[in-house]
């Protein structure tokens, strides 16, 4: 039989592939998801990341562009291949995957996806296309925002190449989570993306004889409609998760006995808290978000903290529990009563902050 070379991967469909993924607030566990431990975190809808794909009119032409909302020019190159090779050769810290914009977000999870899906044959290669990529996600305040943004174009991705919805959604988290720990060397919890990636709020369990045996932890689905009113306060772009969670990360390593003590008291937190979810216990889950908090302040000291640490103290003052739902500069709560916006908003803004109802 006469061999014939490989072409690429045609779709016939739309003419564009669009994918949003809403922000992620994590509401108890964190940050034990990490070290075995288990976590809930469910998905906000006031904030999200979109990714437009227009494949090429011209099958034949493998060129792509990228636009970003936070750059003026278009960045192109003549297919995917010759970016996977010059990103390859300047390394993460080079011109394309340097800096701290969305560039580096953004040109990272394609070149992910090049090595990871079509080099390794998992998925054919296909024609060119013209990425749009936008997001309204506050930065580095512990929304999930890069893995919103990874997450989204994944997905438009996946679409394009002719795979739609087959890769499972831990998989898709985990392709996701190697953009920034294999491609941009930086630190990510593991609970970040999953609900992302599963467009749901989760429960999620990392011990370690699954994290370890399979390689992705137990994730039960939950109802956000049985959470009370919550609220949410951010200031501007605060320390990169990854900075913060590599100050606990030798500590684990050596079993530090408090750290090891605290983690599972975390962990042992999320799994009461989805017990008070399910029940309708309101108060219950307010006492065991602040405790989370409290044991944060515990694991990381209040100057790591920063900023949040004060405002968490603000919020508490006025009546309301509070944590934080990731690593930066951001702090939930339950709605204590129809006034609490009213009453917080004023005393948020003289620090420069922004408070907003949840939409969950």
């Amino acid at each position: 039989m006469a061999e014939y070379p490989l072409r690429p991967y045609m779709p016939r469909g739309p003419s564009a592939i669009f994918a949003s993924i809403p922000a992620r607030v994590g509401l108890l566990g964190n940050p034990s998801d990490n070290y075995h431990g288990r976590c809930i975190s469910a998905l906000v809808r006031n904030w999200r990341a979109i990714a437009r794909l227009y494949p090429h009119d011209n099958r034949w032409d493998l060129s792509v562009s990228v636009d970003l909302d936070d750059e003026d020019g278009t960045l192109e190159f003549n297919s995917m291949q010759a970016l996977a090779d010059v990103t390859e050769s300047d390394g993460a810290e080079g011109e394309l995957l340097g800096g701290s914009g969305m560039r580096r977000i953004a040109l990272g999870c394609l070149v992910r996806f090049q090595h990871e899906c079509v080099e390794s044959g998992f998925c054919p290669a296909a024609g060119g296309y013209r990425l749009e990529v936008s997001t309204d996600i506050p930065r580095q305040v512990g929304l999930a925002g890069s893995s919103a943004i990874e997450t989204a174009i994944t997905r438009a991705l996946l679409t394009h190449h002719g795979l739609g919805t087959s890769l499972p959604p831990h998989a898709i988290a985990d392709l996701v989570l190697g953009v920034e720990t294999e491609v941009l060397s930086m630190g990510g919890g593991l609970q970040d993306r999953l609900p992302q990636a599963y467009n749901q709020m989760l429960y999620m369990d990392f011990r370690k004889d699954l994290m370890e045996g399979r390689g992705w932890g137990e994730y039960t689905q939950m109802d956000p409609s049985s959470l009370p009113p919550m609220w949410l306060a951010y200031g501007d772009v605060g320390m990169p998760s990854g900075e913060i969670l590599s100050q606990v990360s030798s500590r684990w390593e050596g079993r530090e006995d408090e750290m090891t003590a605290i983690i599972e008291q975390l962990a042992d937190i999320a799994l009461l808290g989805k017990n008070a979810i399910e029940t309708g216990d309101s108060a219950g889950f307010s006492s065991l978000m602040d405790r989370n908090f409290d044991l944060r302040t515990e694991l990381y000291g209040e100057e790591l903290l920063g900023k949040s640490f004060e405002m968490v103290n603000l919020a508490r003052s006025m009546g309301s529990s509070a944590k934080q739902p990731g690593s930066g500069g951001a702090i939930i709560g339950v709605i204590p009563d129809d006034a609490f916006i009213e009453r917080a908003g004023p005393a948020f803004e003289e620090h420069g902050w922004s408070l907003v109802a949840l939409e969950v």
